[in-house]
């Protein structure tokens, strides 16, 4: 009797850690990424960061956090109003349509079709929008980085920043 109790204890346990992993929110939202959102101030950002967390001062006013651990930078940029681009090359984060970082070109366009805004460089296509979600294209066919950002200036950091 009591092993059958365990087996049910177990088999309980599971049932409920699948069930909350399943509730888990994506890491990448159209609004955010690891939760950090566009126009949130520096502290705050910082604060939803794994440490340790490096800060760079980059040319024409940008400042950077980067989270190695994570594998996000937050870029904010002098008179800006709070976060102005978040990007991630973690291949373990993903959108509520699962792709993320190294996933096929081809996934992304199964998941986000007609949304999707190409971004060209020479004629070819170097990265996808769908609304503020940025997905830059490796020479492999695949997501290098995921980015949130407003701007064209969003593309080209993510463009610049570690891929995948």
């Amino acid at each position: 009797m009591t092993a059958r109790l365990a087996i049910l204890v177990a088999a309980g346990s599971l049932v409920a850690a699948a069930a909350a992993s399943a509730q888990k929110p994506a890491a990448i939202a159209p609004d955010s990424i690891v939760g950090v959102k566009l126009g949130m101030p520096q502290a705050r950002a910082a604060a939803l960061l794994r440490k340790p967390i490096r800060t760079d001062r980059l040319e024409d006013g940008y400042q950077r956090l980067v989270s190695g651990a994570q594998r996000v930078e937050v870029y904010f940029r002098t008179g800006a109003a709070g976060v102005v681009t978040v990007t991630t090359w973690s291949n373990l984060l993903r959108t509520d349509k699962h792709v993320g970082p190294c996933s096929s070109v081809a996934a992304l366009k199964r998941a986000y079709g007609g949304s999707l805004k190409p971004f060209r460089r020479a004629s070819r296509i170097v990265a996808y929008r769908s609304g503020n979600l940025i997905f830059t294209v490796g020479t492999r066919a695949r997501v290098g980085v995921v980015a949130l950002g407003r701007d064209a200036a969003a593309v080209y950091v993510a463009l610049n920043a570690p891929a995948c």
